[in-house]
């Protein structure tokens, strides 16, 4: 069974509502591109990334694009579908970098995978360790009102992990996490929440220690990258200066930043991501260097539509992960969005029972910019 054709489709998906962070901006649509992969026996498996992450990954919709069509398409027809390896060590003499690209064929290469084998990817990985993953919820920059009406209905919808964006306003972000904190203790939840923050790389060393130990007194127990992805030293000091749980994020893009973080004691717990990763493959050298150290980790994804959430899920589900964050999808209305399958109830993603990724594509809503066969 070898691959024969390769398509590559654009879609925006709006969300429901914009989201904004120190790194991000505002950010309105999601910037997909879907990749579909088809063997010669008519097998076929899909993959969708976020093309606007520049600020994690430096790709875009464009260069995702080019890199799939110009540097990866030629190499990948006649290829063996299901030799992964072979495929990854292929790509990796063709390029560096480009983590969005190389990890749309890996996802699409497990999808195609477990329809060809009639089982699940998460049973490609070794087997599923649990049916559906608690997931945190993360509410974005606004008003104390919003932070506090959102915290309440993310507590009614079942979740018990609820972070806050924030940032270089310092009265504005203690006013929306004491506002947060108090929806939870008027549910009755005191205790059975876990409250952070998550500064996407938006305070100095010193910053950050002066602002966690503020949130520290409201309750706060974990900070997600609170200083710039590369200061090591600094979110090592912050760690030591510090009671919340530090979690590197942005800091995280290899096995080798895995390895630093935990030899240097940098951070509590790493959080990972497969845009970020570049591969499947990749994904799970990180989750096995971090176990190695046990190193804590959580596995997340970028705000990312039901497809590409659908093959973290698969992942994490098969993982030792100590929490997760996989509600993002949810921005995205069902009706936006071309892949379904993947469902969140009481706080948590049930994993699509299907085989492969175990969603659908309605790839008659999907603008296709190629296609190649042999």
């Amino acid at each position: 069974m070898r691959l024969s054709k390769i398509e590559i489709f654009r879609k925006d998906l709006p969300l429901s509502p914009p989201f904004t962070h120190s790194s991000s901006g505002t950010v309105t649509h999601l910037k997909e591109v879907y990749l579909k992969l088809t063997a010669d026996n008519g097998i076929s498996g899909w993959s969708e990334v976020r093309g606007n992450c520049e600020y994690v990954t430096g790709d875009t919709p464009e260069r995702i694009v080019a890199i799939l069509r110009h540097t990866f398409a030629p190499a990948l027809l006649g290829m063996p579908a299901l030799n992964r390896n072979a495929i990854n060590a292929a790509l990796d003499r063709l390029i560096t970098g480009n983590s969005a690209a190389r990890a749309a064929v890996d996802i699409a290469l497990l999808d195609l995978a477990g329809r060809a084998l009639r089982v699940s990817a998460a049973e490609l990985l070794g087997g599923r360790l649990r049916s559906e993953l608690p997931s945190d919820a993360t509410i974005a920059f606004g008003t104390a009102d919003g932070a506090e009406d959102e915290a309440r209905r993310y507590l009614e919808s079942g979740f018990r992990t609820i972070k806050l964006r924030v940032g270089p306003d310092r009265e504005g972000d203690l006013e929306r996490v004491r506002r947060a904190r108090s929806a939870i203790d008027r549910a009755g939840l005191t205790g059975s929440v876990l409250l952070g923050v998550d500064a996407n790389q938006g305070w100095t060393a010193k910053q950050a220690i002066i602002r966690l130990r503020e949130f520290e007194a409201l309750g706060v127990e974990w900070a997600e990258q609170p200083v710039h992805a590369d200061d090591f030293a600094g979110m090592k000091h912050v760690k030591g200066m510090t009671a919340p749980t530090i979690v590197a994020d942005e800091s995280c893009r290899t096995t080798a930043d895995v390895a630093r973080i935990a030899a240097e004691g940098a951070a509590d717990a790493v959080h990972l991501k497969l845009v970020k990763a570049g591969s499947v493959a990749n994904l799970l050298k990180m989750t096995a260097v971090a176990e190695a150290y046990h190193l804590p980790y959580m596995l997340g994804q970028m705000d990312e539509g039901r497809l590409a959430t659908s093959a973290l899920v698969q992942i994490a589900a098969a993982s030792k992960a100590s929490h997760f964050e996989v509600w993002g999808f949810q921005r995205v209305k069902p009706e936006d969005d071309p892949a379904s399958g993947l469902i969140l109830a009481n706080g948590s993603v049930q994993v699509p029972e299907g085989y492969g990724l175990g969603v659908t594509v309605d790839e008659g809503r999907l603008e296709r910019v190629y296609e190649q066969s042999l």
